[in-house]
């Protein structure tokens, strides 16, 4: 998908997130400005693959910068202190699931657990989903997954 893309439009993609654009909003510009249709996942991993970060418009406090993992922490760690910590518990398999681009597992501190799934269409799903994660759980979950796949 990004050797399609062309020197030119990665700029525009990147002034627009140094301007703080979301993801969405690129996905859009994308399409109204560049005549791309991209799906939301691979408007994601462009920025992945290319470095790119989206500037953040709200400075982080003194606790979040000390909340912040560090870069050189083992992921896998942070991740499986579910039980200490109030943490998600996330995991990729080893042998993605049949039709899925990524699949893997996820553990929530109140007790829900399932199976995730990012097809090649880069659609999200679930499966065995047992128990129902709290919307705190679900935002949590979706930073270890973002956490995870930016370092895998």
């Amino acid at each position: 998908m990004s050797e399609t893309i062309s020197d030119e439009v990665l700029g525009q993609v990147r002034t627009w997130a140094a301007a703080g654009v979301d993801l969405n909003g690129i996905q859009k510009r994308l399409q109204a400005e560049c005549g791309l249709h991209l799906t939301y996942m691979d408007v994601r991993f462009l920025l992945l693959d290319h470095g790119i970060e989206i500037a953040s418009s709200v400075e982080p406090t003194k606790k979040e910068e000390k909340e912040a993992p560090k870069p050189d922490s083992p992921l896998q760690d942070e991740l499986n202190s579910a039980a200490g910590g109030g943490r998600v518990k996330v995991e990729l398999d080893d042998l993605q699931l049949p039709g899925t681009l990524l699949s893997g597992k996820a553990e929530f501190p109140g007790g829900a657990k399932g199976s995730w799934q990012i097809d090649q269409l880069g659609r999200f799903g679930w499966s065995q989903l047992t128990g129902k994660p709290s919307p705190e759980e679900m935002q949590d979950f979706q930073t270890a997954l973002t956490q995870l796949l930016s370092r895998a």
